[in-house]
């Protein structure tokens, strides 16, 4: 029986606590590749980083990864269970539930359940800007009437 072999799968997961610029950068310098290369691994799209290695080295290049800040995840490539091996945040509900964060895959809504939007003109010809000073509207746009007196009570604290 052959040793099963292992892939690394990179999503564009970030370790928390981590900014995408810091790991991008650090990704550069450890795969000695330029800004743009790097750049297309964060497309939230699975992309293998490395294939046809054994459990401990996978581990071994995962751990790597996590300390500059990249979160990876192994999985076997045998095709039998495609069961990955990951570090999920994972989050502590009241009941005692374990929650993760789903992975980046893809879209969440199908197709046919997107709503068409359909776009929309509005004329603005008649619409036109002045500086901001002085009153808002024109003499001719203000009703004549004056304001109502509002009598203010003199409030005297001790």
């Amino acid at each position: 029986m052959s040793q099963s072999t292992y892939s690394l799968v990179f999503r564009g997961d970030l370790v928390a606590g981590f900014t995408a610029a810091d790991v991008k950068a650090s990704m550069a310098r450890l795969f000695k590749s330029n800004p743009q290369a790097i750049e297309k691994l964060f497309s939230g799209r699975p992309l293998v980083l490395k294939k046809g290695v054994s459990l401990p080295q996978a581990q071994q290049f995962r751990a790597s990864l996590a300390k500059i800040g990249a979160q990876v995840s192994i999985r076997d490539e045998s095709g039998g269970a495609a069961a990955t091996e990951r570090a999920e945040p994972k989050t502590e509900t009241a009941a005692g539930a374990q929650w993760t964060l789903a992975p980046m895959e893809g879209n969440l809504v199908k197709a046919h359940e997107r709503k068409s939007v359909e776009a929309v003109s509005v004329e603005v010809e008649h619409l036109s800007l002045r500086a901001a000073e002085g009153q808002l509207l024109d003499e001719s746009e203000r009703k004549g009437e004056e304001p109502a007196p509002v009598s203010v009570p003199n409030w005297e604290l001790n």
